[in-house]
Parts: C-alpha cells; sequence; structure tokens
C-alpha cells in the first residue's frame, strides 16, 4: 500500500506560475511551498505526493471557542496579516483517550505495538481544518468532499492516520477534513444559555466549517456548488442531522454516511442537554454558567466524563439547527441529498462479549417491541455473536440505511446502498471480522503498515476510492471499468457488496426492518414500502 509522502518544497510561487510549471514539467521541481489567499489570508502550504497535492493544515474556520466563547455558536475567525504558515496540524478538541484506545484495540489484533498509537495534542481553542487539493489542469472547478470524523461524539480529530486526504485528493477531489467540540464542550446545555442561539454546538461547528468551504474552497480550485459530505460512525451520524438543518442543507449536496444511521433512534430535546449540564455543574459545585466556563477545559472535560459517562453526546431538537427528530424528517420532509450510505458486515462483533448472558444483555438496551422482533435473528448455530451481531447491526445500521435511501429518493434524489464485508486475512481479520471502522483506509487508501493486505485490498481500495470519488463528482457511483452498482429504489431494493469480489445483491431483511421502524425510530409511522 502506498504511504503519504510529506516531504516539503521551500520556495513561494503565485499559484499561477505554479499552474504553468506544473504543465510544463508535469511535476514541481522547484524548492517552493504552494500558496494560496483564502478568507483574507495569505496561506502557506506543503507538498506531498511528490508535488502532486497541496496540503494546507491547521486553516482556522472560526474564532476560538474559550472563554465567553464556550457554549456559543462558532464565532467569525479573523484573518492574520502577512505570509501564515499552513503545514501544521492544529490540536485536536479537548477529548479523553476514547478514540486511541480503539486505535489500540484494533491494532493489536494485528500485533501492533501500544506504543505505536500516540494521543494528539489537545486544546479548547482547535477549529480548524485541513485542506488537501490537487494541482489540476482541469478547465473547472474541482468537487470538494468534506470528512466529519467519528468518535462517539466524545473523541476524534481531524488528521487521524486513516484520514489524511492525499490519496483521495490524488484522484482528481479537493478534500477538507474539520474538527468540531466533542463531548461536554460540544453537546450541553444550560438554563442560562438562550434558547434563541440554539444548542448542538459541536453541530455548529461543522456547520461553520462548511460555510467556510463554500465561502472559500475556490482558491483551492474547489467548486462550492459541488460538496459532498462524508463520515463514519458519529461523524455519519451527525451527517444525519446535517441533511435536513436549515443552516447546513443549502451547504453542500451530497452525502456519504458509513456505519451511520443509529441516529435515528433518537428525538433528544433541548431539557436532556439541561439536564445533562445539571449533572456535570453538581459534580463541579458550579452555581451557573459564568462558573462552569471557568472551569478549565480538560477538567471539565474528564468531570463531564465521570458523571455521565454515556452523555448523551448528541444533537437535540434545539429548533434551529434541528427541528424534528432524523426519523421524523426523513419520513416528512425526505432527504434533499444525493445520498451513498452503508454499514459494515461485523458492525458490533468485536464489542459484544462473549458469555451468552452479556449477549442478551446487549440486546435487551433496545425497547421491549424492537426486542421482540430482534430476538429471532439471535437463534441459531454457529456463533452466538455473529447472530447477536447481525441483529443489532440491522437495528442501528442496516434498517436506517434502507429508510434513509428510501427518504432521498422520495425527495427526488438519487440513492446508493453498500455493505462492506473485507476481512483482513490472518487471525486479527478472523478476530475483528468486517468490524466498525474497517472500510476507512479503503476509501482513504490509508492502510497502516500493521495491517495485513494483499492484491485484493489494492483492488478493493481502488475501487472503493472510484465509486467515492465517482458519486462526489456527478452523484452516481457508476464508471467505466467498475462493478455496476444498482440505484437504490424501494420497490426494487438492491445493494453493493464490497467485498473480495464486488457485486451487487438483493437488499435482505426488509420485511424486519419495516416492522421494526415504528418501534425503535421516534416519529417514523408505519407505512407500506420501505
Amino acid at each position: 500500500m502506498r504511504r503519504p509522502d510529506h516531504g516539503r518544497l521551500r520556495l513561494l510561487l503565485t499559484p499561477g506560475l505554479l499552474l504553468a510549471l506544473v504543465m510544463a514539467a508535469g511535476a514541481v521541481s522547484a524548492a517552493a511551498p504552494p500558496q494560496v489567499t483564502a478568507a483574507g489570508e495569505a496561506l502557506v502550504g506543503e507538498w506531498e505526493l511528490g508535488g502532486r497535492v497541496m496540503a494546507f493544515k491547521g486553516v482556522p474556520f472560526a474564532a476560538p471557542p474559550v472563554g465567553a466563547g464556550r457554549w456559543m455558536p462558532p464565532a467569525p475567525h479573523l484573518p492574520r496579516p502577512g505570509l501564515v504558515a499552513a503545514n501544521q496540524f492544529a490540536p485536536a478538541c479537548i477529548q479523553d483517550a476514547y478514540n486511541m484506545n480503539w486505535y489500540r484495540r484494533v491494532g493489536a489484533a494485528f500485533g501492533a505495538e501500544p506504543w505505536e498509537f500516540v494521543q494528539p495534542a489537545v486544546s479548547e481553542d482547535c477549529l480548524y481544518l485541513n485542506v488537501w487539493a490537487p494541482v489540476s489542469t482541469s478547465a473547472g472547478p474541482l468537487p470538494v468532499m468534506v470528512w466529519i470524523y467519528g468518535g462517539s461524539n466524545r473523541s476524534g480529530w481531524s488528521f487521524e492516520p486513516n484520514y489524511r486526504g492525499d490519496a483521495l485528493a490524488a484522484r482528481g477531489v479537493v478534500v477538507v477534513t474539520l474538527a468540531y467540540r466533542v463531548g461536554i464542550l460540544g453537546f450541553f446545555g444550560h438554563a442560562e444559555l438562550a434558547e434563541e442561539l440554539g444548542l448542538n454546538f459541536g453541530l455548529r461547528d461543522q456547520i461553520a466549517a462548511l460555510e467556510w468551504v463554500n465561502r472559500s474552497i475556490a482558491a483551492f480550485g474547489g467548486d462550492p456548488d459541488n460538496v459532498t459530505v462524508f463520515g463514519e460512525s458519529a461523524g455519519a451520524s451527525n451527517i444525519g442531522y446535517l441533511v435536513n438543518s436549515p443552516l447546513a442543507a443549502p451547504l453542500f449536496r451530497r452525502a456519504v454516511s458509513q456505519s451511520g444511521g443509529f441516529q435515528m433512534q433518537y428525538d433528544l430535546q433541548p431539557a436532556d442537554a439541561r439536564a445533562l449540564g445539571s449533572r456535570v455543574a453538581d459534580a463541579l459545585g458550579a452555581e451557573d454558567l459564568a462558573a462552569l466556563r471557568a472551569v478549565p477545559a480538560a477538567a471539565l472535560f474528564d468531570a463531564a466524563i465521570k458523571a455521565s459517562p454515556d452523555g448523551p453526546w448528541r444533537p437535540v431538537v434545539d429548533g434551529v439547527t434541528v427541528l424534528a427528530s432524523p426519523a421524523a424528517n426523513y419520513q416528512s420532509a425526505g432527504i434533499p441529498h444525493d445520498l451513498l450510505i452503508g454499514r459494515n458486515a461485523d458492525e458490533q462483533y468485536m464489542y459484544l462479549p462473549q458469555e451468552p448472558s452479556g449477549l442478551a444483555d446487549a440486546l435487551q438496551a433496545f425497547p421491549a417491541a424492537a426486542v421482540e422482533i430482534l430476538k429471532p435473528l439471535v437463534v441459531g448455530d454457529g456463533d452466538p455473536r455473529l447472530n447477536y451481531d447481525r441483529a443489532i447491526t440491522l437495528a442501528e445500521m442496516a434498517c436506517p440505511a434502507y429508510l434513509m435511501a428510501g427518504s432521498a429518493v422520495a425527495a427526488g434524489r438519487r440513492a446508493w446502498v453498500y455493505q462492506f464485508e473485507r476481512q483482513r486475512p490472518g487471525p486479527g481479520g478472523e478476530a475483528l471480522r468486517a468490524y466498525h471502522g474497517a472500510e476507512i483506509p479503503y476509501v482513504f487508501d490509508t492502510h497502516d503498515p500493521w495491517f495485513p493486505a494483499s492484491e485484493q485490498d489494492e483492488a478493493l481500495t481502488n475501487t472503493m476510492m472510484s465509486f467515492w470519488v465517482q458519486f462526489a463528482s456527478v452523484g452516481d457511483p457508476n464508471s467505466e471499468g467498475l462493478p455496476q452498482w444498482p440505484e437504490y429504489h424501494p420497490d426494487r431494493p438492491q445493494i453493493m457488496a464490497l467485498g473480495n469480489a464486488p457485486a451487487p445483491r438483493e437488499a435482505q431483511d426488509l420485511d424486519t426492518c419495516l416492522a421494526l421502524a415504528p418501534t425503535l425510530y421516534p416519529g417514523w409511522q408505519a407505512v407500506p414500502g420501505p
């Protein structure tokens, strides 16, 4: 697998002269970092992939959300004078080791040592993004892909090793990875917060970054009218709110949801956010909002995790960014974006316990009516964990994918559904199977050196990158030389199986999904058809 080339070239060139050199020589040979003027700043980046891709790192899209800016919508960033270095990633938002522990767990299955995984620097001043743009001779602007990271909305950062955008950009798109506040700093409520400003500060950060993209991405060769948001896990679930947000919906054309959809289970209200805030305030002995804002960010985050380990670190229906539960929105308003959505075959397998009692407890987390519908799926021969994984993955990700795809079609858009099935060779692959997050290195071509890989992995990487880029470009993943991916239609539902030999197949368990939906997804009414 290719590894990123982060070599830097040193001499400044204007964009016009730079492009002329590239067209003449086919590569950048002069020692000159790229320079772009965007959002009122002269940014100096660096070259990657031997001069084929420009990288601009640590670019601010909003003012630091500190002091009185804590638990406020992001404020505008004031441009800095002179040449501004954009060749280092900014610190991640305040968080714990939740995501890093996930990397260590996956790495351990494949023989990686714990010291190979280093927690990033963190700060409350964290609203920055990164841009990778190819040096293009295209006559027109390029499609833009904006990545939103996962991490249960309590962890994650824009420059995780699997999210580096150089290889994806080299295929003819501008790639942006953004940061957003997580945990108590991103998802919080308090009686003193003005209701008209809304809540969901982490979601507001994502919207502010998309606004920056719309204003500024043309300077990098991107098309602000052809923006695709894509993300995984909590990032995908956040996209599930953005698709119907009155603030966000006009800022992008298409959406890719990787292992999301579970947001359909939630209908959180401002009172839920305020209750969370009260638990944290009580734990800290903070009498008012000013006292909470005075607590150092790291201490605040730690206290919040101790007071409420499971959050909920999720958006609420605040009347500003989110107007109704996701399920209600999808059914009443549809999804007004082209949609590529899917899940992995064994999302929950690595998390499920070996003991039968623990497996039963995992299923009991769902409402009683949903449990009765899912119970038939957990009986059968073979590994009981596989049966429970099938049931839980169906409820949390597979059924939402079908329903969301149908909602996009109902809104007059196009939809494409996948299931990622590739299992890495060797004992690690046997232990984790097609686990939650397994598809990400195939989308970005960022396979860690400790991953076992074969020609099949190379081929699948090429196929998936081609699908994702083609979808971002024209709203259809199909192109010459790729397996034919059928468009999703509720009356003839097919999906693309992304495994050793990618191929379409009929969607499965649709009847179970239709029965499950009104019992599990608040706001979804029983109607015929997926």
